[in-house]
């Protein structure tokens, strides 16, 4: 589960969005931002990050405060937009559809983002689980201080109410995770608590085979079917 809240808060510094809804272009993805107080012909990048390494895909320039990104891809995947000069980007999830940017020149990461539904969906599921992890925030003083006293007693105490708050968001993943089949995000719920050794087998692939087949092509569901193709030969081997 610490590997889950890592997750959400690494995404998180690298996303943003605006809950609205998109037209599906079937010719494709039509990125359309537009930024103020930007001089033309600056540059805009669109990149992707492929085992930690960000890779540019596509660039444009500004013109009269307005950018534009065109594609087609096969499944939804998270991109960055980076602007020339500013220390800063904008997270999206694209799809085959129009999306629309209201890009900050001074918080790009706050930017707006209409459009992708797959958008919306994130920020409902980081929304909910949020409010389940933000219960320990009251614990880390007490643990600092039980720590520093090095009263074991407290400090088992807190883990355990620490270990009660991850085992239900953990319950909440996965809930989310199978009543969302239709969505990325679902498979990216599910993805993100695999590794749990409380979760079985039999659980991951009953959600996993409900996904829809559009949702199936997303890297995140790709990986899950890995892991249970590995778990499965795992088991032959050892038997």
């Amino acid at each position: 589960m610490k590997k889950l809240i890592l997750f959400m808060f690494s995404v998180l510094s690298f996303y943003s969005c605006e809950k609205r809804s998109g037209k599906i272009n079937s010719d494709g993805f039509l990125l359309i931002g537009t930024i103020e107080n930007i001089s033309n012909n600056k540059k805009v990048y669109l990149k992707t990050q492929e085992n930690g390494v960000l890779t540019i895909l596509d660039s444009t320039i500004i013109i009269n405060g307005k950018f534009e990104f065109k594609g087609n891809i096969d499944k939804p995947m998270i991109y960055g937009i980076y602007l020339d000069s500013l220390n800063d980007a904008i997270g999206v999830f694209i799809e085959n559809k129009t999306i629309t940017i209201e890009a900050y020149k001074d918080s790009l990461a706050s930017s707006k983002i209409s459009g992708s539904k797959t958008n919306d969906d994130y920020l409902d599921f980081v929304k909910q689980s949020n409010i389940i992890i933000s219960k320990m925030n009251f614990l880390f003083p007490e643990f600092q201080k039980a720590r520093a006293e090095n009263n074991v007693k407290k400090l088992e105490d807190i883990n355990n109410k620490m270990q009660a708050i991850n085992d239900e968001n953990t319950i909440f993943t996965l809930k989310y995770a199978k009543q969302h089949p239709d969505s990325y995000i679902g498979a990216m719920a599910l993805q993100s608590v695999i590794s749990i050794p409380s979760i079985h087998r039999d659980t991951i692939a009953k959600i996993y085979n409900n996904f829809s087949e559009y949702v199936k092509k997303g890297d995140f569901a790709i990986k899950t079917k890995l892991f249970l193709e590995n778990s499965i030969k795992q088991d032959s081997i050892q038997n």
